[in-house]
């Protein structure tokens, strides 16, 4: 994913995850924090899982799922499908190019290409895990 941040993306996240046609200023979802997490928050539905980790300088944020049927004694990172990972040099960033890789191309599914995200007989996962907002 190539957006940058800044006011495209931030409007492009306003239409996209929100469903609001951006028609004044927006809030900055792509480099603030507590913008990032109302992304976040808005797409959060049980069973979908999240997960946001800094290595290094990059942040890597995942969309997870519980497996269908989960070995008990495995760890739990085991226990999960990762659905969709991205990595940006910022939290805001990652958290807004995972978001649309998530909701999909304008056009798609009315799930918000959740469906075509899940792996076959595998339900969808939500809630926090990791960085929680």
């Amino acid at each position: 994913m190539t957006q940058e941040p800044g006011a495209t993306l931030d409007r492009l996240i306003e239409l996209r995850v929100f469903g609001r046609k951006p028609v004044t200023d927006v809030p900055p979802y792509s480099t603030s924090d507590s913008a990032a997490d109302m992304v976040v928050r808005a797409l959060a539905r049980p069973p979908w899982r999240w997960m946001c980790l800094q290595s290094g300088r990059d942040w890597t944020f995942h969309w997870r799922q519980p497996m269908t049927n989960p070995d008990l004694d495995s760890s739990t990172i085991s226990r999960y499908v990762t659905l969709i990972t991205v990595t940006a040099p910022t939290r805001p960033l990652a958290i807004c190019r995972a978001a649309l890789k998530l909701v999909g191309p304008i056009g798609g599914d009315t799930d918000g290409g959740r469906k075509s995200r899940a792996a076959p007989g595998e339900p969808p996962s939500s809630g926090p895990a990791g960085k929680q907002g």
